[in-house]
């Protein structure tokens, strides 16, 4: 896949790269070979009244102090690397995912838990009309067969198992 980006090159960007190059240039000792393309130039009509020109001051060659010490970063590596690197990890650690084949399985005193969070959020008559709708008058007369579908309603009512 290629992305091509095209950016405009502003006086300030110039400044810039310019003084990016020097100061790699300068770290390495590769000969400035930086060039910008310059514009053709225009021709200008001949004006009345002589231009005087003014010498332009360069600036040196050396990198601002800020700009020397620029952390180098390790290579990137590419998209083909790094698929290459993902399929070896998966292979050598293979992905198990366990799903569980019974239903959980609760205690007393996790019923009884779920049931006194009801009926501290005053759900007292849901919590006996549940009971008796299981055939219990009482939580400790439930069969532990039924433990499994009574969470299940504790949990409809609100309850946390």
């Amino acid at each position: 896949m290629n992305i091509t980006v095209t950016i405009g090159l502003t006086p300030e960007l110039k400044q810039f790269l310019t003084g990016l190059t020097n100061l790699l240039n300068f770290q390495t000792g590769v000969p400035d070979t930086f060039q910008t393309a310059t514009p053709a130039p225009v021709q200008q009509e001949a004006a009345q009244t002589p231009v005087q020109s003014t010498p332009v001051q360069q600036m040196p060659t050396q990198a601002p102090p800020d700009l020397q010490a620029v952390p180098t970063q390790a290579p990137v590596p590419t998209q083909d690397q790094s698929v290459q690197q993902q399929q070896a990890t998966l292979n050598q650690h293979p992905v198990t995912t366990q799903v569980p084949t019974s239903a959980p399985e609760y205690s007393f005193e996790q019923l009884a838990k779920a049931a006194a969070q009801l009926m501290d959020a005053g759900k007292q008559n849901d919590l006996l009309q549940l009971l008796s709708s299981f055939g219990a008058p009482a939580l400790m007369q439930l069969p532990k067969e039924q433990y499994g579908a009574f969470a299940t309603k504790l949990r409809e009512l609100g309850a946390q198992l």
